[in-house]
């Protein structure tokens, strides 16, 4: 995800994220396409960095991205409601990224780009009239490149949910 400054724009290249078209349309963003994505006024840049640091944990700066790490992620949701290891009727995200969703046909799930499951892999519980992608408890995921200034965003957005480790040296 990276914001580009173009003689006319701004550009936001970024992987799609829920709530990105509407939040995009509320500060003037116009979607050019995949080649392209977010085309947005110059005027809004602050409005814009705002907003992919709410989603992603970042400013969009090129420099937000040259340090990274790799996180290890262990599943502890221990509450009737589960509100961070599962999602009805959309993939499960963190920090704006995607870390599983369920197939199309509703009969498993995969995971995200950037993300490797050791243990615990996601699924698709496909009820009556709902489905629900959900990462069961004591599963164990890696996310790579993950920025280290959104390390204490997958921290707080995890909560008691779970626990995060980071592997080698941030």
């Amino acid at each position: 995800m990276v914001v580009i400054q173009v003689s006319d724009r701004l550009e936001l290249q970024a992987p799609y994220h829920p709530v990105l078209p509407h939040r995009s349309k509320q500060i003037g963003g116009l979607w050019l396409g995949a080649g392209i994505g977010w085309s947005f006024p110059h005027s809004q840049e602050e409005a814009l960095r705002a907003l992919c640091l709410d989603i992603w944990g970042v400013d969009g700066t090129r420099a937000a991205f040259e340090d990274t790490v790799e996180i290890k992620v262990t599943v502890d949701e221990q509450v009737p409601y589960r509100r961070v290891f599962e999602a009805a009727e959309q993939p499960i995200y963190l920090v704006g990224r995607e870390i599983a969703a369920s197939l199309r046909s509703r009969r498993g799930a995969r995971p995200g780009r950037g993300v490797r499951f050791m243990s615990g892999n996601p699924r698709c519980i496909a009820l009556p009239s709902i489905w629900l992608t959900t990462i069961p408890n004591g599963a164990v995921f890696l996310v790579r490149d993950v920025p280290i200034s959104a390390l204490d965003r997958f921290r707080d957005d995890i909560g008691g949910a779970g626990h995060v480790e980071v592997l080698g040296s941030p």
